[in-house]
């Protein structure tokens, strides 16, 4: 390979950890992968743990560049369960095994993958605020509350879900929740299930 940088190194190494699991691949293993030697990938990637520790901030860039999908739905509620549908496909499809080393790593060291993101947050909470004004859901209470709720709501059945290997009803429990924290319209309440079966 003869032009190589850190997103290129993420990305050959998220296919590795994908198909060999993310303790049975070594540094050695992605050098080889890439053409590069020891030197460089620690010039440009660090470690392992760094690879991982931006897997929301590729989902989140996604959902706030392609504003596209947010104009196909019927509801200001329906947008809000878009956002949530797309980080939740997006961890399924990077594994419990590659999540759980992301939230260890962020055990042993802060390195802020589960804050909070600002451009994420202010699109969520005018969709709850939308959604308020236009009697989708019926908790009135402060929009940025409610989306942070959500947020840690999200966080917690994702834990559950790493934590059983990916063995649970993630997207029902999840949405079930949703629904009682912003006692949503009974409607609207499985529209969540056409964005998961997608």
């Amino acid at each position: 390979m003869q032009k190589i940088n850190k997103e290129e190194i993420s990305n050959i190494a998220l296919e590795l950890f994908s198909s060999k699991g993310y303790n049975n691949v070594t540094i050695n293993d992605i050098c080889d992968a890439c053409e590069i030697t020891k030197p460089t990938f620690y010039k440009y990637a660090g470690s392992k743990d760094e690879l991982i520790l931006d897997l929301y901030d590729r989902t989140i860039h996604d959902i706030t560049t392609d504003t596209y999908r947010f104009l196909q739905a019927d509801s200001h509620y329906e947008q809000l369960v878009i956002i949530f549908c797309s980080l939740m496909k997006d961890t399924m499809k990077f594994g419990p095994d590659l999540f759980s080393q992301m939230m260890i790593s962020n055990l042993n060291e802060n390195h802020h993958s589960f804050d909070m993101r600002g451009n994420l947050t202010q699109l969520a909470v005018m969709m709850i605020n939308k959604a308020q004004q236009a009697h989708e859901i019926n908790n009135m209470n402060d929009p940025h509350v409610l989306y942070s709720s959500l947020a840690y709501t999200f966080s917690g059945y994702e834990f559950v879900w790493c934590m059983n290997n990916g063995h649970t009803n993630y997207a029902d429990d999840f949405f079930t929740s949703m629904n009682a924290i912003l006692d949503v319209k009974e409607e609207l309440r499985d529209i969540y299930k056409k964005y998961m079966e997608e």
